[in-house]
């Protein structure tokens, strides 16, 4: 599998809301080239949210959607002031955003190496500790690696 890469890391967010904090999250990916279309893509996450939360335990959202916006799969790492997510879930810490690319191409499942590897990172207790006291975003890039 090939090493994952943030293209972007915020280490203190302070978030209003949920989608206010997707929003500004999607900014960043669309500043740093992943996307065609910003608002395209801030749609399609959202409606993707709405169906089904992305809140997965261990106060980490994994906020995405498959869109034709998407230039190329590519995520973002956010670590936040706790804030609520869905109204009955603990707060949330941490938000890995992905992009994935709307690609009927079979041999393009690059993202679904990268969903799996990020969910198994989310899961490890060792990783979310070093997210949680992290002090520079080269302490998380190595998270990563």
């Amino acid at each position: 599998m090939a090493k994952l890469s943030p293209v972007f890391i915020e280490l203190g967010l302070q978030g209003q809301n949920k989608v206010h904090v997707i929003s500004e999250l999607v900014d960043k990916l669309h500043q740093k080239g992943c996307l065609f279309e910003k608002k395209q893509y801030l749609d399609a996450v959202l409606e993707r949210e709405n169906l089904l939360s992305t809140y997965c335990g261990h106060h980490i959202a994994i906020p995405h959607a498959v869109s034709k916006a998407v230039k190329k799969a590519a995520f973002g790492f956010c670590r936040i002031t706790p804030l609520e997510w869905d109204k009955d879930d603990e707060k949330v810490q941490f938000i890995l955003i992905l992009a994935i690319p709307d690609s009927s191409s079979s041999k393009n499942n690059r993202h679904i190496d990268m969903m799996s590897q990020i969910a198994g990172l989310a899961l490890e207790d060792k990783v979310r500790k070093i997210w949680k006291s992290a002090k520079t975003k080269d302490i998380i890039i190595k998270t990563f690696q």
